[in-house]
């Protein structure tokens, strides 16, 4: 089986012939490999950008191969939000784009296409698909519906409203779920086959479960569900601790869920197990940036064995890792997991 074929198995749930291991997202990470940051890969040719990146993802044996992740912002600024590119890392927001619900009318989202850095990603991310020839999925990591609306609104002003006005908070949502989808059929136009809504603003360390369930829960339905009609393959990853909210993920239309080391994956196999496929969790500074290889492979054997012998589990850091993570680390995270079958005992 080649990787794509692996990660097929383990979202059907049905055993795979080794344990599935890959990063998650790792876009400035893969740059900085080559001394490239994510503004200057901008300046660069897309098929530079893309020969960077398929060596990158190959060289740390990654199962899923990740077009253009750490410019999750450029979508704001294609629809008139201002940014701020990092040093190292990703860009920022630097203010709100939406101030009052009329706003919301004057963004015209179908001119995310004329956006020169948009294009740039579509086409690395065409070439990059090409590289790959099928072998792995090629996979986008973007900000799902509820952390967009905490972008372009203020994130305080969006979790103030929940309670004050809830139907304007509900409009909002409707929007980035359309942007989102938007932006999302043009990758798949060029390649993309694998979505991964990035949600950091619906962690429990930001939104207590009831309005999660409430105002998030709804608005990641309707992306999948949106997604699943393109015939693509869906995940959603939560930043924080989601212990009190596991539950409420199977059935939503996400085919895998992505946890942060926060959460336990002996919980998370308790609540998916036979119903959707889960990863993590090994934290991305303090083991995986930090952490002799050695130590990196022992924390990836605990993670095994805290996920438990079913199915549909696939080992990868708990969120996205620093620029600066050594290659040997990433080699050790691949190493420990080729050294188990596949949802069985260590070899």
């Amino acid at each position: 089986m080649n990787a794509k074929e692996i990660i097929t198995e383990l979202l059907a749930l049905r055993r795979t012939p080794r344990q599935a291991v890959a990063l998650m997202s790792a876009g400035a990470w893969a740059l900085n490999s080559s001394g490239v940051s994510l503004e200057k890969a901008l300046s660069e040719t897309p098929q530079k950008v893309a020969d960077i990146l398929y060596r990158a993802y190959t060289e740390a044996e990654s199962d899923i191969v990740w077009a253009m992740s750490g410019y999750n912002n450029i979508v704001i600024g294609a629809v008139g939000g201002k940014i701020k590119f990092r040093l190292k890392g990703t860009p920022d927001v630097i203010e709100t784009l939406i101030k009052e619900d009329a706003d919301i009318d004057s963004i015209n989202i179908d001119k995310i296409d004329r956006d020169g850095r948009v294009r740039f990603l579509l086409e690395t991310t065409r070439l990059l698909a090409k590289g790959i020839n099928g072998q792995n999925y090629l996979a986008l990591t973007r900000w799902g519906p509820f952390t967009l609306a905490g972008l372009l609104y203020g994130a305080e002003n969006l979790m103030r409203n929940i309670y004050r006005r809830p139907d304007s908070v509900r409009r909002l949502l409707d929007f980035t779920v359309d942007l989102y989808l938007k932006y999302a059929r043009l990758y798949i136009d060029n390649g993309a086959d694998f979505f991964l809504l990035a949600e950091p603003t619906s962690s429990g360390d930001m939104i207590a479960r009831n309005h999660f369930e409430a105002f998030a829960l709804p608005a990641f339905k309707k992306v999948f569900d949106a997604l699943r009609e393109q015939k693509v393959r869906t995940a959603l990853h939560i930043c924080g601790n989601i212990s009190d909210r596991l539950d409420l993920l199977n059935g939503i239309g996400a085919e895998l869920v992505s946890v942060d080391y926060k959460v336990d994956l002996a919980k998370c196999r308790e609540v998916f197990d036979g119903r959707t496929a889960f990863a993590g969790n090994m934290n991305p500074v303090a083991v995986m940036q930090k952490e002799s290889p050695g130590g990196v492979a022992e924390a990836c054997r605990a993670s095994i064995a805290r996920a438990g012998a079913g199915t549909g589990f696939l080992l990868m850091p708990g969120c996205d890792i620093p620029p600066t993570t050594p290659l040997a680390n990433i080699r050790a995270m691949a190493g420990a997991a080729r050294n188990y079958g596949g949802t069985g005992a260590e070899k």
